[in-house]
Parts: C-alpha cells; sequence; structure tokens
C-alpha cells in the first residue's frame, strides 16, 4: 500500500511541474497553415513545367525519330515514310522496300496543331529519299500541350536538317496558305 502511495503521490508531483520542451497548438496550427500555403503556390508551377516538359520530350523524340529515318534511307539506299495520324495522336515509320512499321504514340496531353505536308490516301505523309532529301520538300510539324504551348519541328527542304523551335518558320504565311 505505501508504494502505491508513493507511486501516486510521484505522478501528482509530475503533473504540477512545468511542461516539458513542446509545440503549443496554436505553433503547429501556423505551421500547418504555412505548408498548405507553400503548397498551394507550388502545385500549379509543378504542373505548368510538367506539361512544358511533356511537350519538350515529345518533340524531341518526334526529331529523333525522323532522324533515324532519314539516317536509315541513306544507309540502306531507299525510301523512308512517316505517316502522321492526328486521330490517334500518333505517327508510322515505314520501310519503303520492306514494310516494317514501327508505331509510335505520342504522349498524354500532346496533339498535333500542325503538319504542312501533303495528305497522301488519309494522312499527311513525309518521305525521306535515299539521299536524306525529304519529299515533297521541307515542312513543319507542330506539337501542343494542353496549354496551348507549341512546339514546331521544322525540316529544311533541300538537305532536311530536323530543328526544333518554339516560333514557326519563317515566312509562316506562305506554308499557312498551302
Amino acid at each position: 500500500m505505501l508504494d502505491l502511495k508513493r507511486y501516486l503521490r510521484w505522478i501528482w508531483l509530475k503533473c504540477r511541474q512545468q511542461p516539458g520542451p513542446g509545440f503549443t497548438l496554436v505553433e503547429v496550427l501556423c505551421v500547418i497553415a504555412l505548408l498548405t500555403m507553400l503548397t498551394m503556390i507550388a502545385v500549379p508551377v509543378v504542373n505548368t513545367y510538367s506539361g512544358q516538359r511533356n511537350l519538350d520530350i515529345a518533340a524531341r523524340t518526334m526529331a529523333t525519330d525522323l532522324r533515324k529515318a532519314q539516317q536509315k534511307a541513306i544507309t540502306v539506299g531507299w525510301t523512308q515514310l512517316i505517316e502522321f495520324r492526328p486521330a490517334t495522336r500518333q505517327y508510322r515509320i515505314k520501310d519503303g522496300k520492306t514494310d516494317d512499321t514501327v508505331i509510335v504514340k505520342l504522349p498524354e496531353g500532346i496533339d498535333y496543331a500542325v503538319n504542312t505536308y501533303d495528305r497522301f490516301g488519309d494522312f499527311p505523309l513525309l518521305r525521306f529519299r535515299s539521299t536524306g532529301a525529304p519529299v515533297p520538300g521541307g515542312g513543319t510539324i507542330g506539337l501542343e500541350n494542353s496549354r496551348k504551348d507549341i512546339l514546331y519541328l521544322i525540316i529544311t527542304p533541300a538537305t532536311g536538317r530536323i530543328r526544333i523551335s518554339e516560333d514557326p518558320p519563317e515566312h509562316w504565311e506562305i506554308y499557312e496558305d498551302n
């Protein structure tokens, strides 16, 4: 019985002492409010960066694929075809001799904004000759994200140089009229 009395006295004395180190409820709520505000600011910035990054990745991937098709045309000595399919958000790289086809789907949230290549059948078509020159000549393919940011893949007529630009090519009005 004596131990129980001593134990209860010890608990009573502990409860009367000053509280140990810690945070008050007000301090915790202030920290939570600050973190909430920072999150509200950061989320739109991250979403914007993510959309722009996906657009950049899609444009670089397409440019790489076009360059590979161009290089293959030069290496093997026959035409390589690229069909752009806006309705399904994909493009197909087709070997002109063996009909081997690689289908590439654009990332989620990325669509075609513009394509100046002539339709051959149902789809715009770009071909690379065995010299690496594009047929029917140069052109522009525009990709856009959900925020309507556009990156242009510009293919020069004679050399087939493929570059990515945020700005449309010079003399854009000429391309739009065709």
